[in-house]
């Protein structure tokens, strides 16, 4: 039969000091973080049950702290986070609390995930809706929700601000090899024909403009 274990001390970890060592009967069992070890005193007592409701307990807390320094940099999908989560090698049942808890502070919305990709590569580095799609599906978000951002999106001023900065230097050649130039960089970033002849034809324009 076990026996209910006493905790003998709680010490703070040297090179951690949001971590703590616990000791049960004289000897170390497990560590805690600091919100968990609050919890905690010398004397209590625990049984084998509650020292894994502990240790579970942990895990999920260890693994929102992650989760939100992950989401520091930028915001994620929900799968992303799920996908870091295992990785780091944590349980399934922490990485649904931490789901759970991250949606609830909408720390995590697939919706506004999919605004942000957009507009982001809108801004910095212009894709066809071919190549959103593919990008956010790689990111896991629903066909629903891609639908749904993407419906009615407008791609030639994405295109147009793709192949803007390259006029110049692509000005030398007859047309020919100037729309081969066009529809290979578009048709690389997702942009469909029509965008790339539409866009072809407002460069011609454009050069003729700017001699």
């Amino acid at each position: 039969m076990t026996h209910p274990a006493h905790i003998t001390s709680i010490i703070v970890q040297k090179n951690n000091k949001r971590r703590f060592n616990v000791f049960i009967d004289e000897e170390f069992r497990f560590s805690v973080g600091y919100t968990i070890a609050l919890t905690l005193r010398p004397g209590d007592v625990l049984s084998p049950s509650r020292i894994e409701e502990i240790k579970s307990a942990d895990q999920q807390e260890q693994a929102y702290e992650k989760s939100l320094h992950y989401l520091k940099f930028r915001p994620r999908s929900r799968q992303e986070v799920v996908r870091y989560l295992e990785e780091k090698g944590f349980a399934e049942k922490a990485v649904e609390t931490t789901l759970k808890r991250l949606e609830f502070f909408r720390y995590i919305d697939d919706e506004a995930f999919s605004r942000f990709w957009i507009d982001s590569r809108e801004r910095h580095r212009p894709r066809g809706e071919f190549a959103l799609r593919f990008e956010l599906k790689a990111k896991g978000i629903p066909d629903v929700i891609i639908d749904d951002m993407l419906s009615g999106y407008e791609e030639t001023e994405p295109a147009w601000r793709a192949i803007y900065p390259k006029l110049r230097a692509w000005k030398p050649g007859d047309a020919f090899e100037l729309k081969k130039k066009i529809h290979a960089f578009l048709n690389r970033r997702g942009f469909t024909y029509s965008t790339c002849e539409t866009v072809f034809e407002r460069a011609v324009q454009w050069m003729a403009e700017h001699p």
